[in-house]
């Protein structure tokens, strides 16, 4: 084989921090704010124990950001670097451990909470990976969590389908690049590395202000585009937004976790039915199940204030990274028709895209980043005063393997910024899999919201009925 094929991915490779991920390293200043993301798998059976320590000494080389450590200047402010870690202990990544109760799917859930609630170690490279045996029919399950300053779901996903296999058998002649070396670097490097990126932004900061003293002699246009722009900025920031609910108005530390499955196809009749999008489907789903939740417990409520990402990756970005702005909405929940919540929030997903500012936190990212952690936490009112923040991400369309197990489902967890319920989905093969998590001080109540999440869910995806042939419709099922 070629010493060329023998090269890692071609992912995540910048070397420092886009000031995104510096913004989302600097949240874990607030244990509120912690950026951990999860992805849970589940295999048909106990994969070979040597074989994955195998994989993942062979991902941890293909894809070397799994072997870099957080770099940050003296004084926490700037972007980081990345620096392949001198004392590098897959031993310390990787663990195995075994239900020890029932075995059943809400114990596997209760122990991935508390494993996602427990910090990244910060100065290691901040993943961890668990293997889980004790399930039923002897299957086993996998929970890896990662630092969100390292990617966005999809550049998680861009990674995973690279680095999951497609045979249950060993796949001979993949490609073998070698240990990346060890970096040392120290935290007056990386200052000064900041000072010199500034210094190289100096003419393009100049250019800028040029271009703005001569759109003043175009005083209409230019008023007018500020304007603009500047309306847009408090939406964008969540300034201007729906109240927060009243009966989800605490917030603690407590990470509760729920997973879901539907056929993605019965996604797709739904939004085909309602002329909108699987997304616009899934967040009228989620909304229905906030609407019900409220109408249960006697507090209905006619919007609440949600987030959800919009991704800025281009082709030519790299994979890895965040490369994610915000867009809000004013869910509106007290819509009981489900085809018209679908379109209404057709029309706000459509708008918040729009947004002449949606893209603020990159176009300001590197002067953020030079704030210090504790003075961005004052901010963290954007996020706090949301009720939900949904994301759905595509998923790995094929069969993957790792270390002889199957993989038959992957559900992901975010992390829980100050908001009372964040919803993630991704389709693996087919199905369409939703992880929840909520804030143990926000729902009160996990059956019962749960339940409400089904109903809202069924009645979007009974649009779906109109569309088939055989005039069913389809269900969303709760796993856990």
């Amino acid at each position: 084989m070629s010493d060329h094929a023998d090269q890692p991915l071609d992912w995540a490779n910048e070397p420092h921090m886009s000031p995104v991920d510096a913004l989302m390293w600097r949240g874990d200043t607030d244990r509120r704010l912690r950026g951990t993301i999860s992805m849970l798998e589940i295999y048909d059976c106990v994969p070979d124990w040597d074989r994955l320590i195998a994989a993942h000494e062979w991902g941890s080389r293909m894809a070397p950001r799994f072997r870099q450590r957080v770099v940050d200047s003296p004084f926490g402010t700037g972007t980081p670097s990345w620096a392949v870690d001198p004392d590098f202990d897959l031993h310390y990544h990787v663990r195995r451990i075994r239900l020890a109760g029932d075995g059943s799917y809400r114990e596997l859930l209760s122990m991935c909470e508390q494993l996602a609630m427990t910090a990244l170690d910060p100065a290691r490279p901040p993943w961890e990976g668990t293997l889980i045996e004790g399930l039923p029919d002897g299957k086993a399950a996998y929970f890896l969590k990662a630092h969100h300053a390292l990617t966005d779901g999809l550049g998680a996903i861009l990674g995973l389908a690279q680095l999951h296999s497609t045979s249950r058998d060993p796949i001979p002649g993949k490609p073998q690049p070698p240990n990346p070396d060890p970096v040392n670097i120290s935290a007056l490097d990386v200052l000064g590395r900041q000072f010199g990126e500034e210094l190289q932004r100096l003419p393009h900061r100049v250019d800028t202000a040029f271009r703005g003293v001569l759109a003043l002699t175009r005083p209409r246009r230019a008023l007018s585009e500020a304007l603009r722009y500047g309306r847009s900025v408090p939406r964008v920031a969540g300034l201007v937004t729906a109240p927060g609910s009243p009966l989800l108005a605490e917030r603690s530390v407590s990470w509760r976790f729920t997973a879901f499955e539907v056929p993605f196809e019965d996604l797709k009749a739904a939004g085909k039915a309602a002329r909108a999008s699987v997304n616009d489907v899934y967040l009228a789903g989620l909304i229905g199940g906030f609407r019900f939740y409220h109408d249960k417990l006697g507090q209905p409520v006619e919007a609440i204030p949600v987030a959800i990402p919009i991704s800025v990756r281009r082709p030519e970005d790299p994979a890895g990274g965040n490369r994610i702005a915000v867009g809000r909405m004013a869910g509106p929940v007290g819509i009981a028709d489900p085809f018209e919540r679908v379109l209404t929030i057709r029309e706000q997903v459509r708008a918040a895209r729009t947004e002449p500012a949606v893209d603020i936190f990159n176009t300001l990212g590197s002067v953020l980043a030079w704030l210090p952690g504790q003075v961005l936490a004052q901010f963290s009112g954007a996020t706090t005063m949301n009720d939900l923040q949904a994301s759905n991400v595509p998923g790995i369309p094929w069969d993957t393997y790792v270390a002889g197990a199957k993989v038959e489902r992957m559900f992901p967890f975010g992390p829980l910024p100050g908001c009372a319920v964040m919803a993630t989905m991704i389709t693996h093969n087919g199905i369409a899999c939703l992880g929840v998590n909520q804030d143990g001080a926000s729902i009160t109540d996990v059956d019962l919201f749960s339940d409400c999440l089904v109903e809202g869910f069924n009645e979007v995806l009974a649009l779906g009925a109109e569309t088939r042939a055989d005039a069913m419709s389809g269900s969303l099922r709760r796993v856990v």
